[in-house]
């Protein structure tokens, strides 16, 4: 066995975390900050529960938007670099983190957004930045990866040098989402953790980290939606979307692939485009990951005692009710998807979105016949 495993981001975690972000402002040597955020977490009070722990001058960037198009990224990029700061704070969910991370790699780094899209772009080290997520769904301030939508689709701005100095996850921020935010960012941990663990990249530490989330966030998501004041959930869900973000360096399989295609013409939430997708992914790969089903069926709480097909139909199964129990569609039909173009989206997928990482194989035909069973609602692979 040979694997690599990167992460330079100093975690800090649990309730009351917040405090302490003063005292890293000042560890980190920064003289400015900018922050960068959206004006929900502006009016919510939560950008001021961080910046009133600054320790030195600040300014706000509050422009970020849901799914933030490539535009929003240059406009990050121009404010970054109009001032000397050297330090950005990015604070919300993972569109204001990946707008904050990329912001850290313009401001040493020249360029136009668009330059920057693709893998290892940034020549040179970003300036320093902390992460403080206020959902429990992308990881984004464990991950390597900032994503834009251009020209209508999905893509990506990757470099290991965007993984942040330091990551403050409080769990007490997440604990104002309302149920579709929490259902969503939820979905999306899940996956993420899930769609890790069945990478040909995943190695003894991410699949360890991804066997954790999943297991926390099967045991808690409902709970966490149905009750958003539950700290145990919460504090739960936070830390399995953590694991998430750590087993992301195994990248993800063709179920986010698939979200991409959707996720912009239906103008769904992200956690929404790659849930749906989810049952579907473990169904189809489970004859593929034969040796790591058991595990994966004893994390979603599904007696692994069956064969591998069987199992992952039953694992299915168990996440499709997950998804059901938070309100997240199950079907493509449900969320407008025609029948005639699941053709066209089959296509893109494997041209706009391949996965050379994915245990399982797919050409035109295949994915064409799964783009049909997760129309028609059907969990047989």
């Amino acid at each position: 066995m040979k694997f690599s495993y990167f992460l330079p981001t100093k975690l800090i975690f649990g309730f009351g975390s917040v405090e302490g972000v003063g005292a890293e402002t000042k560890g980190l040597g920064s003289t400015k900050a900018l922050v960068v955020t959206d004006r929900v977490m502006v009016k919510t009070g939560i950008v001021q529960k961080v910046t009133n722990r600054l320790a030195i001058p600040f300014e706000v960037f509050d422009e970020v938007e849901a799914e933030p198009k490539i535009e929003v990224a240059q406009t990050v990029a121009d404010r970054v670099r109009s001032n000397p700061y050297d330090l950005v704070v990015g604070v919300g969910g993972g569109s204001s983190i990946d707008m904050a991370k990329v912001a850290a790699g313009f401001a040493s780094n020249e360029g136009t957004a668009r330059s920057f899209v693709g893998n290892d772009k940034f020549a040179k080290k970003p300036v320093s930045s902390i992460m403080v997520p206020t959902t429990a769904g992308t990881g984004a301030e464990l991950t390597v990866t900032s994503m834009v939508t251009v020209d209508g689709h999905k893509q990506w701005i990757n470099s290991p040098l965007l993984l942040p100095s330091v990551a403050v996850v409080d769990p007490e921020l997440t604990m104002t989402m309302p149920p579709g935010v929490t259902a969503a960012t939820g979905m999306d941990a899940l996956c993420h953790n899930t769609e890790a663990y069945l990478s040909t990249l995943a190695n003894p530490i991410t699949d360890s980290a991804a066997l954790e989330g999943i297991a926390l966030i099967v045991k808690n998501l409902q709970k966490a939606f149905e009750s958003g004041t539950d700290r145990i959930s919460r504090e739960s869900m936070s830390l399995g979307a953590l694991m998430g973000g750590i087993a992301l360096q195994a990248k993800m399989v063709y179920g986010h692939s698939i979200g991409y295609t959707v996720a912009t013409r239906f103008k769904l939430a992200h956690g929404v485009s790659c849930g749906l997708p989810l049952p579907y992914i473990i169904s189809n790969y489970a004859v593929a990951c034969a040796p790591k089903m058991k595990k994966l069926a004893e994390a979603y709480g599904v007696d692994p005692s069956t064969e591998p097909q069987a199992l992952g139909r039953e694992v299915a199964e168990k996440a499709m009710g997950i998804a059901s129990s938070v309100k997240i569609p199950t079907t493509l039909k449900e969320i407008g998807v025609a029948e005639s173009d699941l053709g066209a989206f089959a296509d893109e997928c494997l041209a706009m979105y391949p996965r050379p990482n994915s245990p399982l194989v797919f050409d035109g035909k295949s994915m064409a016949q799964l783009y049909r069973r997760m129309w028609e609602g059907s969990l047989e692979a």
